[in-house]
């Protein structure tokens, strides 16, 4: 049996204008744009059944190409029944008034009204008279019908997503389907903006905070060696904790949905659903660590500065 897939529509790319993706994705699927902004805003909406993988694959280039986010997901097929099934010859009965003739034993014996002809097998050995009557033949029961056991419901992506999350996965939903409504991503994130950093560590978003470390580092130290002066530097840290403020619901965005989606792709259902909650979710140690990282390097910055 050949596989089918589903082409899934998730939302658009974080990078991609949303009006413009709403146009295109208009012109695509000969819609509206209003009727496209509809479909975007949804976490997940299936676009086309049950196809095969070629015809999955090319859907998807043409959605991805609008700027859309788009996946392809197994449709589960029916388990095969695990059993034999013994084939029963169905003959017609034979009417009460008909008599086919069956040779048994060399004698001509009547077929019993109800019983198939070639229900009998000859020869039979009779030891009755002729116009003694034929009990019909034993019939075996069929084996029990074991069927095997139903295949593992799927993850859905918007499942996934909630998993991944974990805490808090309400705020973000809600975020997320706000900014999509509108002509630009920026939504207010008063964690991202007061300790961007240790709240992008705190989700798991490792790089993000590694960068922000890197360059409140390298202006302490222009700062030191070069004599920028400390307004510009706290001019700088504040742009970046507003851009961390505005960018943050977005830019977790992208992170969980390019987690899921990897996830999703190469793990089974049940493998998953485990994956999903171990990738995801929050790491407070991770939050301190990075905070404790940032003061020790202003410390070591500071000691060498001195000497």
């Amino acid at each position: 049996m050949q596989e089918k897939y589903n082409v899934v529509l998730s939302g658009r790319h974080p990078a991609s204008d949303a009006h413009q993706v709403a146009q295109k994705l208009a012109t695509l699927f000969k819609c509206t744009p209003e009727q496209a902004g509809r479909l975007l805003s949804q976490a997940s909406c299936v676009v086309k059944k049950d196809v095969t993988a070629d015809v999955a694959d090319k859907y998807k280039r043409a959605i991805e190409s609008t700027g859309a986010q788009c996946i392809i997901q197994l449709v589960p097929q029916d388990a095969p029944l695990d059993f034999d099934v013994v084939p029963a010859i169905a003959a017609a009965p034979v009417p009460a008034s008909s008599s086919l003739p069956v040779s048994a034993g060399g004698v001509e014996v009547p077929v019993p009204s109800g019983v198939a002809a070639d229900a009998i097998q000859a020869p039979v050995a009779v030891s009755t008279p002729a116009s003694a009557p034929i009990a019909p033949p034993a019939v075996t029961p069929a084996p029990a019908m074991q069927p095997r056991s139903a295949p593992a419901s799927s993850l859905s992506r918007q499942e996934a997503i909630q998993i991944f999350v974990g805490k808090n996965h309400g705020y973000f939903e809600r975020k997320w389907k706000e900014a999509a409504q509108r002509k630009h991503q920026l939504s207010w994130n008063w964690a991202a903006f007061l300790v961007g950093f240790g709240w992008m560590g705190y989700r798991k978003m490792y790089l993000y905070s590694w960068i922000f470390i890197g360059v409140v580092v390298a202006e302490l130290i222009a700062e030191l060696a070069i004599g920028v002066p400390s307004s510009i530097t706290s001019s700088i840290n504040l742009g970046i904790a507003i851009g961390f403020g505005l960018k943050g619901n977005a830019w977790y965005q992208q992170h969980v949905y390019q987690r899921v989606d990897q996830i999703l792709a190469s793990h089974t259902p049940e493998q998953a659903r485990i994956e999903l909650a171990r990738q995801g979710g929050a790491n407070i140690g991770a939050a301190v660590g990075f905070v404790a990282a940032l003061l020790v390097l202003f410390g070591m910055i500071g000691v060498i500065a001195e000497g």
